[in-house]
């Protein structure tokens, strides 16, 4: 029976994978972290209702508070845990209008703190000689688009980061897998604007089956749906000078 480790447990695709890492009957206990605890609370309470015998501790950590975050991942780690989820994350509807505050926030949630909890659980898990590691990224980090390139920005941050870690733990002959996960617009509480505009977004469901699948695996990048795979290789490939003209 497994412990998951779930940090950004308010996120809609967390939660979903929490669903489906249930329904597997192989999980005895997770442990989940938010920087909300009233919503992290309603979910967890419900969630403990559907499935009694789970067990569940939560923590309300903000994520600019490092020091806190390695405190409770050493707290964490007094047992064995069997896979880690990095699932915080943030970003805006309209970048342009971002204060300096808003950008720092976002720098902490979606860079810093990934990369301060990614160095710390892969420490642990190496020590512990097995575990998996998920951390969601984006297709948005791929490549640099007017839309939305400063929460791209942070996603490419993300991705050069795990795959360093790869290359780390390929090196070190480690036992422990880290994939980076890549999923495309998908339908959440972040995306909601986009539900707003009448955008086709994937279920979150689908997703959620696929990163569980791809972790388990053990697989080094999980595009999800996917079809975002081929997408991206397109985008990616585009000429600059063609790409510039095209607003996407």
């Amino acid at each position: 029976m497994q412990t998951i480790l779930i940090v950004g447990a308010t996120s809609s695709i967390a939660q979903a994978c929490m669903h489906e890492w249930a329904q597997t009957g192989q999980v005895q206990r997770f442990i989940c972290i938010a920087r909300n605890p009233e919503k992290l609370a309603l979910f967890t309470q419900d969630f403990s209702i559907r499935y009694p015998k789970i067990c569940i501790d939560n923590h309300s950590i903000a994520f600019d508070n490092l020091a806190l975050l390695r405190l409770t991942m050493e707290q964490c780690f007094a047992q064995k845990i069997d896979q880690a989820l990095l699932a915080q994350g943030m970003m805006f509807q309209d970048e342009r209008a971002i204060n300096l505050d808003e950008l720092t926030t976002m720098i902490n949630v979606n860079m810093t703190s990934t990369a301060t909890l990614l160095s710390e659980i892969y420490k642990y898990m190496h020590l512990q000689g097995t575990g998996k590691i998920g951390v969601i990224g984006s297709v948005a980090g791929d490549r640099g688009r007017n839309a939305n390139y400063l929460y791209g920005a942070s996603k490419a941050f993300i991705a050069t980061y795990a795959e360093g870690l790869q290359h780390r733990a390929a090196l070190e002959r480690s036992a422990v897998t880290v994939s980076l996960i890549k999923p495309g617009p998908t339908q959440s509480e972040m995306t909601k604007h986009l539900i707003a505009q009448g955008k086709k977004l994937a279920k979150v469901e689908d997703v959620a089956q696929q990163i569980v699948n791809g972790m388990q695996r053990g697989k080094s990048t999980i595009y999800a749906p996917k079809i975002w795979r081929i997408i991206m290789l397109i985008i990616r490939h585009l000429p600059f000078f063609i790409f510039k003209k095209i607003n996407i």
